[in-house]
């Protein structure tokens, strides 16, 4: 087992947090050695009872927990706030709308000796990404403008997430370092509005872990979003929820 230092990403939905929790405890922390705990619960999507189920959720599960309590939500931030705040060799990111499908362990940190490999995050259905004809590692083709016409090249450049992985903690607190609080934290390392992001994280590689090219792990967040009319709008690289309990 490894020592890890884990990161929660929550905003006032204590039931799918306290889904998320039970689920990863059960399946996957159980074959770690959880060292730090930082949480972020910003206040969107509940109120003050739910913000209050949501701490007693966490500490069920992590009595020592750091738990950050904004006053005003802000996805990046969140982000940042919680990577900057970890010391260890690897940082488990989790957001509060998933539950694993397989247990997991060892075979994670595995996949780090491949050289280069900063990011394991797991295949999900919503990811699209066919690991049988595109392979492990997640990335995209870079395209130039030829006389006004979109143009495919023989370069791409790696592909991060904020979905629930497992990183290299100096990769981590040098991307929290370099986040702009603006902009939506995934989309600044490859949609251009973070230089400075993209140009650190070029040289590393998102292994994408699977069992038998199958999803491990399932979105929840989508399903109750749509039961309340929440949408996410993303615009400019920026991510804004509509909806009457935003």
């Amino acid at each position: 087992m490894y020592p890890v230092d884990l990161c929660i990403i929550a905003s006032r939905r204590p039931d799918l947090l306290s889904l998320t929790l039970s689920g990863f405890s059960s399946r996957v922390f159980s074959n770690m050695i959880i060292d730090r705990v930082f949480v972020n619960i910003d206040p969107i999507f509940g109120g003050d009872l739910e913000h209050s189920q949501c701490i007693h959720a966490v500490l069920q599960h992590f009595p020592t927990a750091k738990i950050f309590e904004p006053n005003v939500p802000n996805f990046c931030a969140a982000v940042r706030r919680v990577w900057g705040a970890t010391e260890g060799r690897f940082v488990f990111h989790l957001e509060d709308d998933w539950v694993p499908l397989y247990s997991m362990g060892d075979e994670l940190f595995e996949k780090f000796d491949v050289a280069g490999v900063a990011q394991v995050s797991f295949h999900t259905i919503d990811r699209r990404w066919d690991i049988r004809r595109k392979g492990n590692f997640h990335h995209s083709r870079v395209y130039r403008k030829i006389l006004g016409v979109k143009m495919p090249t023989n370069r791409y450049f790696p592909r991060f997430s904020t979905a629930p992985s497992l990183l290299m903690g100096d990769f981590a607190r040098a991307c929290a370092l370099r986040m702009i609080d603006a902009y939506d934290p995934e989309k600044q390392f490859y949609s251009g509005v973070n230089v400075s992001l993209q140009d650190y994280v070029s040289p590393y590689k998102n292994y994408i872990y699977s069992i038998d090219g199958m999803p491990v792990i399932r979105d929840l967040g989508r399903e109750w979003s749509a039961k309340r009319g929440i949408v996410k709008h993303v615009a400019d690289s920026k991510s804004i929820w509509f909806g009457q309990d935003v």
